[in-house]
């Protein structure tokens, strides 16, 4: 590793609590709540559900899917098109049982929760939107609180913190540019953005997730690459990740390099 890459990590560590630091962009409280709750259509006051959020019964992510059913009635004086339901999370299937509804008339959005490799606790979201409207005219919720499968061991034995992988070990042949990915589940019940330390990353390795960043209960890569014709090559190196809470000697992964 090169001196001047130690001198440029300790020089971010001190320049983090000068005043340049301070001048990042933070976004407005009202910008994120929009993002994460936007404002609804004026079909809104139309669509009269019964309700708007379900909290589940606690599950196992070895449980069959389950089917939950937001009832609803087109209170207003125009007929209603449900044009499409758009999920926050693949886990929640959402589908209209009948997507013209008249004055007057009654109908349901069947969202199935599939638990299997989500475990955790935390809310999706299905967002309703009729014809001829750019914003939902309805946002429903649906609590859930899965707890781990009896298998989640054999199907991700390591666990690292708030995350499970599959191996924790990485081999490039040597002198040959490659990239290995291994695969990880997020168990934090947050969202999780991962990186590694790049003060301690050998120069012909680089280091990336994708996604950026994870949601609670979803799978995500670590993408390492290695460039043999950049310095730094040994026959064992180190990635040490940060974002699990964990000290560097328990989130580490190893690179081997083969003959």
């Amino acid at each position: 590793m090169k001196l001047g890459r130690r001198i440029l990590a300790v020089s971010i560590i001190l320049l983090a609590g000068t005043p340049a630091f301070s001048q990042l962009r933070i976004l407005p409280r009202e910008k994120i709540e929009s993002v994460a709750n936007p404002r609804l259509s004026r079909d809104s006051a139309a669509l009269a559900f019964d309700t708007r959020h379900i909290v589940a019964e606690p599950m196992n992510e070895d449980d069959a899917p389950k089917t939950f059913v937001y009832r609803f009635t087109n209170a207003g004086k125009e007929p209603l098109v449900i044009k499409r339901l758009v999920s926050s999370c693949s886990c929640a299937a959402a589908v209209a049982v009948k997507t013209e509804i008249g004055p007057g008339e009654s109908s349901q959005i069947r969202v199935t929760y599939n638990p299997k490799g989500h475990p955790g606790r935390f809310e999706r979201k299905v967002f309703v939107y009729t014809e001829g409207e750019d914003d939902p005219a309805a946002i429903l919720r649906l609590s859930v609180d899965v707890s781990n499968g009896a298998d989640m061991s054999r199907e991700w034995p390591v666990q690292m913190g708030p995350i499970r992988l599959r191996r924790q070990e990485v081999t490039f042949a040597e002198g040959v540019k490659a990239v290995e990915k291994m695969r990880f589940v997020n168990l934090s019940g947050k969202p999780l953005t991962l990186s590694c330390e790049e003060a301690f990353l050998p120069e012909c390795l680089s280091f990336r997730t994708d996604p950026v960043t994870v949601a609670d209960g979803e799978e995500g890569q670590i993408v390492i690459s290695y460039d043999p014709s950049v310095s730094g090559s040994r026959e064992t190196m180190k990635v040490i990740l940060k974002g699990l809470g964990l000290p560097p000697s328990k989130a580490t992964i190893s690179v081997r390099l083969t003959r």
